[in-house]
């Protein structure tokens, strides 16, 4: 503890040689102190010495594996090496045995946007507070298509602070792992420094607490982020889950919700008739079509939501456009702005949502997605439109040949950026 203590004031003085010489006194006498193990570390990563450092904490994670400093340490420094296989792992238990470490959950964005999990990514990001960064990222991933000869970079603000998303060269070749977007792979910056000496000698040998098993509870249908799947049916990430239970709507204000998807409801909730929206107001016109009307319910209280088994999936939105037809929605809550319309010359009903909320889709029995760009309009059979994601201007498409109606099978065209959302047909 002599050592130790001696060892303190000369970091604190800045005179790291010393200060490494005294460690390692003390560490003659007790090896595997993690106390000293933690000063060691930071004096080398200080010292610039990388590989003795990664070196020292993985000796620290051999002997108190749930040291959550000493996990997000070593994916800190794995990071900063370029071993990004090595340092998710111990990021992920970082940040398991610290759910509250913002720093920990922003190096396991970088970690997962280097090996180019954008949806994960974002998703650690706003767990880190970061949300202007999770958004760049979520629109990069949607608007731009994946192109061999372009990556994007996380680059550095001059105080230090995470920037935003530049165009950088050519990307190394993709592992067998990565996924599309991979192409689109960031880069991490060079990461904050570590915790202060103090912190470390004090704090740094505290074993964190285990996590708590969560009590049992209902099933309850759990809503997507819209972006992951969107990039699920472009084969960019995972495919979510189907629904095994019902969606839980809690109404603190007001919700919409369409007749045959509701399976009961709860609270002081009042329910009346609901009508389409145009600019800001409501119309006279029922919202739904015969038999799938819709309700407007007012007050507080729950309301549980379901579609056929396999066919619907609830989605949120987080800052989000998402146009979809009328006849696909099965409810959405009061937090959404929204509006109704028509695709100009097909007049396909359509629902607009923005903002941060919550919608239930019904769906087929396996969408499509397809990325559309400027310098390629797109042409759509109309029965097959379920809607789509960013900035796309769909109208009629003009029939080949004048009136002749069996001139093409398609009724709609899309142009601009971003993805459309089909139905295959039935099996």
């Amino acid at each position: 503890m002599t050592h130790l203590a001696s060892a303190g004031e000369l970091v604190a003085a800045k005179r790291f040689g010393e200060a490494e010489d005294e460690i390692l006194r003390a560490l003659t006498d007790a090896p595997k102190n993690v106390q000293a193990l933690n000063l060691l570390a930071l004096v080398r990563y200080t010292l610039g010495r990388l590989e003795e450092a990664h070196a020292t904490y993985r000796e620290i994670a051999g002997t108190a594996p749930q040291d959550a400093h000493a996990r997000r340490n070593l994916g800190l420094i794995a990071l900063k090496l370029g071993h990004v296989e090595e340092a998710l792992p111990e990021l992920e238990m970082a940040v398991r045995l610290t759910p509250e470490d913002e720093r920990a959950w922003s190096y396991l964005g970088y970690a997962y946007a280097k090996k180019g999990e954008v949806v994960e990514a974002a998703a650690a990001f706003r767990r880190a507070g970061q949300d202007a960064l999770a958004l760049e990222l979520e629109h990069a991933a949607v608007r731009r298509p994946p192109t061999p000869s372009l990556r994007y970079s996380v680059v550095p603000s001059a105080d230090g602070e995470h920037g935003g998303v530049a165009r950088a060269g050519t990307p190394p070749p993709p592992r067998r792992s990565q996924t599309a977007v991979g192409a689109h792979a960031l880069a991490p910056p060079l990461p904050p420094p570590l915790a202060d000496a103090a912190a470390l000698t004090l704090d740094g040998g505290v074993t964190a607490p285990a996590p708590t098993l969560e009590p049992a509870r209902a099933i309850e249908a759990t809503p997507v982020p819209l972006l992951a799947f969107v990039l699920s049916r472009l084969g960019q990430a995972p495919a979510p889950a189907i629904p095994n239970g019902a969606l839980r709507l809690s109404v603190s204000d007001e919700a919409h919700v369409r007749a045959d998807g509701v399976l009961a409801g709860a609270g002081n909730l009042v329910w009346q008739p609901a009508f389409r929206r145009s600019q800001g107001r409501h119309t006279t016109e029922r919202l739904g079509s015969e038999g799938a009307r819709f309700f407007r319910l007012t007050g507080t209280g729950d309301v549980w939501i379901a579609g056929a088994p396999a066919r619907w999936l609830p989605v949120s939105l987080t800052e989000d456009v998402l146009y979809v037809r009328e006849d696909r929605v099965l409810a959405f809550d009061g937090a959404l702005s929204w509006e109704t319309g028509t695709v100009p010359g097909a007049e396909v009903r359509m629902l607009q949502f923005r903002g941060r909320g919550i919608v239930a889709l019904a769906l087929g029995e396996a969408p499509v997605a397809i990325k559309v760009t400027e310098d390629r309009p797109t042409l759509l059979a109309g029965a097959r439109l379920v809607g789509w994601v960013g900035r796309l201007v769909p109208h009629g498409a003009p029939v080949v040949g004048g009136t002749n109606m069996d001139a093409t099978p398609f009724q709609v065209v899309c142009q601009g950026e971003g993805v459309v959302l089909l139905d295959t047909p039935k099996g």
